[in-house]
């Protein structure tokens, strides 16, 4: 099998088999979280609930790309409304991990202070605010994207955008930011809640029932937040390596973009 053939392949096949997958992941999650009493009072809880939903969002855009009359060169608007839906869903959905990765540090954290910043209020204001920062800065993409003549294929038709969009947009601000993000809150709520079994231990308290759960979640957030850690690293090497290598894309084979566009 050829390059080309592995992406024309990978095009039609990989959105079906990544809504095959994602699809159940969501409806799990928000089962789990919405159904358990006690999962359902943790702020962490609605920040993963909301995540779902905007995981949700991003695939199904991924999958209506098989069909011809949902894709995004079909016409000028429907290139407008995927990219800017798509960069409001993608970020935000991102964005409520490291969230939810907060939350976990504040809430097992010792000091009564920090552990004031996990509450429900907070957490509906702060999604609030995200939601409205991702779709301002989307607003953009609604300008700038369009169909490029002569193949008419959806891309950026600003050149100042275009650099801002490769140089900080996308490698900044979408990838490296949020994996410093889980990154950092991970290591530091591993840190609290090892130090919080240690102190348990010494002092031989028996936890409570909502002691347990709290910790249940906060084992799964690391957990979650390892998983994509391993999967968003891949992708901020790959997005410095494109960065990198921007001058010499006119002089790139076609099979090595294919090959790229694979590992993409």
């Amino acid at each position: 099998m050829s390059v080309l053939q592995a992406v024309i392949q990978l095009s039609f096949w990989g959105p079906i088999i990544l809504f095959t997958i994602g699809v159940p992941s969501v409806i799990l999650n928000v089962i789990i979280f919405i159904g358990v009493k006690t999962f359902r009072q943790s702020p962490s809880s609605y920040y993963i609930v909301t995540q779902s939903l905007f995981d949700f969002g991003s695939l199904l855009l991924v999958f209506l790309q098989i069909f011809p009359s949902t894709s995004i060169n079909r016409s000028s608007i429907s290139c407008k409304l995927i990219i800017f839906f798509s960069r409001i869903v993608a970020p935000c959905a991102l964005s409520f991990l490291g969230l939810a990765a907060f939350d976990r540090w504040a809430c097992t954290s010792r000091s009564a202070r920090i552990r004031k910043l996990s509450s429900i209020r907070i957490a509906h204001c702060i999604v609030s605010i995200t939601v409205i920062f991702w779709s301002l800065v989307s607003i953009l993409y609604l300008i700038f994207y369009d169909l490029i003549p002569p193949t008419y294929t959806c891309g950026l038709t600003n050149d100042l955008f275009q650099k801002i969009t490769n140089f900080f947009l996308a490698p900044i601000l979408g990838a490296i930011f949020p994996l410093i993000i889980l990154i950092v809150f991970g290591i530091l709520t591993y840190r609290n809640l090892h130090l919080m079994t240690t102190i348990n231990g010494q002092q031989q308290s028996v936890p409570t029932r909502l002691s347990i759960w709290e910790r249940q979640i906060t084992r799964m957030m690391i957990i979650q937040t390892l998983l994509n850690v391993s999967c968003t690293l891949p992708q901020c090497i790959f997005l410095i390596y494109t960065i990198a290598t921007v001058q010499q894309r006119a002089m790139k084979s076609l099979n090595q973009i294919y090959i790229e566009y694979l590992l993409a």
